[in-house]
């Protein structure tokens, strides 16, 4: 009865929680060697990334930027940072839609699992901007990011000078869902109780093996942080 009404009050005092983002993989003018891109040729440099030269652009041959194959791990979702630069060709003809980007989360073997499309509205030059992607209807645990410019243009082009790829696993983020609140208590609540797992993802959250006490005692501390 005790363990019933402290799991409860549990429930009562959760609150919406993050934790700072896992860096996965990173594309910079210190960071680029295992990277892939796709153009024929041309090997990236540190002055080609400083200097706006690794475009992403449409045509005969698509120049794309392929990140390294990495582990989501117990992530429910991860994070894609860019930053990078428009570049114009034609300033009478560039048409800033036509150089928006699309992120897409492949499989080890390139298969596209998702995607977003990222659309410019406007004429900056300076592009910075995040996408996610949720990971909890993906079975592969080896993912890349790759990103496109699938509407570029004779007339544009999107530069990059940074990627940023993040997990956002959350300690205690029992339903994977990207956020810790009542219904991760109410998992674990529903589980030690009566064995139900129908809504646990990430129930081990202090990863020693087995669901028990102690993982509601970790999601609680961290709750009152």
């Amino acid at each position: 009865m005790g363990k019933r009404i402290l799991l409860l009050l549990f429930v009562v005092m959760c609150s919406a929680a993050v934790m700072n983002a896992d860096e996965l993989v990173r594309f910079d003018k210190n960071n680029f060697t295992y990277w892939d891109y796709t153009r024929p040729g041309f090997t990236i440099t540190i002055t080609d990334v400083t200097t706006d030269k690794v475009n992403l652009y449409k045509g005969t041959t698509d120049y794309t930027l392929i990140s390294p194959v990495f582990e989501k791990g117990r992530a429910g979702k991860i994070v894609v940072n860019f930053k990078g630069k428009s570049t114009r060709y034609n300033n009478s003809n560039y048409n800033a839609y036509n150089g928006s980007p699309t992120i897409e989360l492949l499989d080890n073997d390139g298969n596209v699992l998702k995607s977003v499309f990222y659309e410019f509205v406007d004429n900056v030059r300076d592009r910075q901007f995040s996408v996610s992607f949720m990971l909890q209807d993906i079975e592969e645990n080896e993912l890349k990011v790759r990103i496109a410019c699938w509407k570029a243009d004779t007339y544009c082009a999107l530069s990059v000078n940074e990627v940023v790829v993040e997990n956002d696993l959350l300690q205690g983020d029992v339903d994977g869902d990207g956020t810790i609140t009542a219904a991760d208590i109410t998992a674990l609540y529903n589980y030690l109780l009566n064995n139900d797992d129908s809504d646990i993802v990430y129930g081990d959250v202090d990863g020693d093996g087995i669901i028990t006490a102690a993982d509601v005692t970790l999601i609680y501390n961290k709750l009152l942080e």
